[in-house]
């Protein structure tokens, strides 16, 4: 699927403020929780989230939610690289 059907499929199914951002380059974020349920889809780079589950790396294709609350942190693997990103209230 391109970026376009991407962003497409995910409102269909309830997503909103769906929209494509940066992965954080070769860098950590601190753990950290969403009030709403969001879904992340790799487009492009490289992303391993740390959660209660421990390490898991995606690449583009991959798809990632996190229920609301769920705590995690990220960390970007390459220099640049993008992802979808929605949120489901």
């Amino acid at each position: 699927m391109n970026k376009q059907e991407l962003v497409k499929q995910l409102k269909k199914e309830g997503f909103t403020d769906v929209r494509v951002c940066p992965l954080p380059p070769n860098t950590d974020t601190p753990e950290h929780t969403h009030d709403e349920h969001t879904v992340h889809v790799i487009l492009s780079g490289g992303l391993e989230i740390f959660d209660s589950e421990g390490r898991k790396t995606y690449h583009p294709g991959d798809r990632i939610e996190f229920p609301a609350g769920t705590t995690h942190k990220a960390k970007g693997l390459t220099k640049s690289g993008k992802m979808i990103v929605g949120v489901r209230r």
